[in-house]
């Protein structure tokens, strides 16, 4: 129903130069019929706030 709250955790784990697994987690009574993610690795930053936004 809509009163439902869903709650879900996307993050990447076991991260190497070959890749990264993408883990989706949910928790509770949370019920989930698709979930659909996508990643970008863009490589380390110099500095933290070193970001560009267009």
């Amino acid at each position: 129903d809509n009163a439902t709250v869903m709650r879900a955790d996307i993050r990447c784990e076991n991260i190497s130069e070959d890749g990264f697994d993408l883990v989706f987690r949910t928790w509770g009574d949370t019920r989930i019929a698709r979930v659909r993610a996508a990643w970008m690795s863009i490589g380390p930053l110099s500095q933290k706030d070193d970001w560009d936004l267009y």
